[in-house]
């Protein structure tokens, strides 16, 4: 395991995603809402290094936000 310590890891958690046209997106304002067209319920999507890996669901430990991974893909 020592040679893997010291890799970095880019790892990004997909919520959602939405298509919007740039003018749009630039008309929005403070406390504007983006629909990311994905139920609540489902689970996320785990990324590393831009590659599909896994999917969890979101956890609060306090005041902390986790993901829990569920499975891997």
């Amino acid at each position: 395991m020592a040679g893997v310590e010291h890799i970095d890891l880019d790892v990004t958690i997909v919520v959602g995603t939405a298509e919007m046209p740039l003018s749009r997106f630039l008309e929005l304002g403070r406390g504007a809402v983006i629909p990311l067209g994905r139920d609540a319920s489902q689970p996320l999507d785990l990324l590393a290094n831009g590659r599909a890996v896994a999917k969890g669901t979101v956890k609060l430990k306090g005041e902390t936000v986790t993901i829990e991974v569920n499975s891997r893909t």
